[in-house]
């Protein structure tokens, strides 16, 4: 009966150590990659942002209707809210993206870039970038983005 018992605690010791085992190692493994299901134009006006676990702006389409979007890249909140006032052509992203607050994948649509009459995001972060630091151009540009928090 002694070995039966024994048997047992050890096979169910390491099945268990097996299992945590397992979940430990999917823990430590990266998260899926990103899935671009599409890529999207629109055009609009920026109306504001809403930080939460995430940054999102909103923005309001040339017919009324408004849209919110994860905000995709660093500084791009910087340039819209510059442009605040301009309309914009933005282009999206459709996303399948691991969301750790919300367990797991989800679909969203991602704010990627932005482009007021020939001046484009890219190029406007780019020649930023090569004059100033990063906490300069926060120091700059972070409290215009503070001052269109719609929330």
């Amino acid at each position: 009966m002694k070995i039966v018992t024994a048997f047992l605690f050890f096979a169910l010791h390491t099945s268990m150590g097996a299992a945590v085992s397992g979940q430990l190692e999917r823990a430590k493994q990266s998260p899926p990659k990103d899935k671009i299901r599409a890529v999207k134009t629109i055009g609009g006006r920026t109306l504001g942002f809403e930080t939460g676990d995430y940054q999102h702006v909103q923005i309001r389409l040339a017919n009324g209707k408004r849209r919110s979007f994860f905000l995709g890249k660093p500084g791009l909140d910087y340039f819209l809210a510059t442009n605040k006032s301009r309309p914009i052509q933005f282009t999206y992203q459709v996303v399948d993206s691991y969301i750790p607050e919300s367990g797991g994948v989800m679909r969203i649509e991602r704010l990627v870039s932005a482009k007021v009459g020939a001046l484009t995001f890219e190029s406007w972060w780019r020649q930023l970038t090569s004059k100033r630091t990063l906490d300069e151009i926060d120091k700059r540009y972070g409290p215009l983005v503070q001052k269109y928090q719609l929330n």
